[in-house]
């Protein structure tokens, strides 16, 4: 099992799901937890893709930061 930092973030209307580690790998929902239920699926989807084409499957990021500027 691996594990992923997904960042959610609101939209316009709806939330927005990445991750860092994946790139290109997104999703999106009406509330928070439908785009992380949306993420996962994505997830796994990248890693059965990059596995068949035999793309080296990145590891997941380890420091995510928030800082505050003026």
């Amino acid at each position: 099992m691996a594990r992923y930092t997904v960042i959610v973030e609101k939209g316009d209307g709806e939330y927005f799901a990445y991750v860092p580690a994946l790139p290109g790998c997104t999703s999106a929902g009406k509330t928070p937890g439908e785009a992380l239920d949306q993420i996962i699926e994505a997830i796994n989807l990248t890693i059965v893709y990059l596995a068949e084409h035999q793309i080296p499957i990145p590891d997941r990021v380890e420091t995510i930061a928030e800082v505050e500027v003026n």
